[in-house]
């Protein structure tokens, strides 16, 4: 009879054991399908928002804007075939046609300042995005005073990476 008893526990323990393990295997198979799914959510959002950008972006506006120049000069020559009928007029078209030149051109000095502002989160040789930024402090004695040196180390998608602004590891893009 403890035979019996012990293979039944043996059984018992092994039938255990492997539901104990398939639970345990579902478990993990369920978060990693939940990583994914957040993952794939991820990436939509983010294609959504960069599709939105491209659409917004300032080729766009500047498009918009010359075009809108274009039209003004064309109204502006059939007016001035009438002129004395339509001073008025052309003189308003000017102004506006003015106005929108001053606005081209301070978009244009946005979109440099921009580009300079944003350099610094490029490599400065492929263009990649910048990965990381840390800084670090160190306190280092000197002549008897504790001095505090901070280093910066930045790192970009294609492999370049610059300690307090020298190069420890070239860009592989180029």
């Amino acid at each position: 009879m403890t035979i019996e008893i012990s293979s039944y526990t043996q059984v018992g323990s092994i039938i255990a054991f492997v539901v104990t393990l398939f639970f345990l295997y579902r478990v993990l198979v369920s978060q990693k399908d939940a990583t994914i799914q957040l993952l794939r959510e991820k990436s939509n959002y983010l294609e959504q928002k960069l599709s939105h950008a491209e659409q917004k972006k300032p080729d766009v506006l500047a498009k918009s804007l010359s075009e809108r120049v274009e039209n003004l000069n064309k109204e502006i020559g059939r007016l001035s075939e009438d002129k004395q009928n339509n001073q008025d007029l052309i003189s308003e078209k000017e102004y506006e046609l003015e106005n929108v030149k001053e606005e081209a051109k301070e978009l244009s000095r946005q979109i440099s300042n921009a580009h300079e502002l944003m350099s610094e989160y490029f490599c400065p040789e492929c263009k990649a995005p910048m990965a990381e930024r840390q800084f670090h402090s160190e306190s280092v004695e000197c002549g008897g005073l504790e001095v505090d040196i901070d280093h910066e180390f930045v790192s970009f998608e294609c492999g370049l990476t610059l300690h307090d602004g020298e190069i420890s590891n070239s860009c592989k893009n180029t």
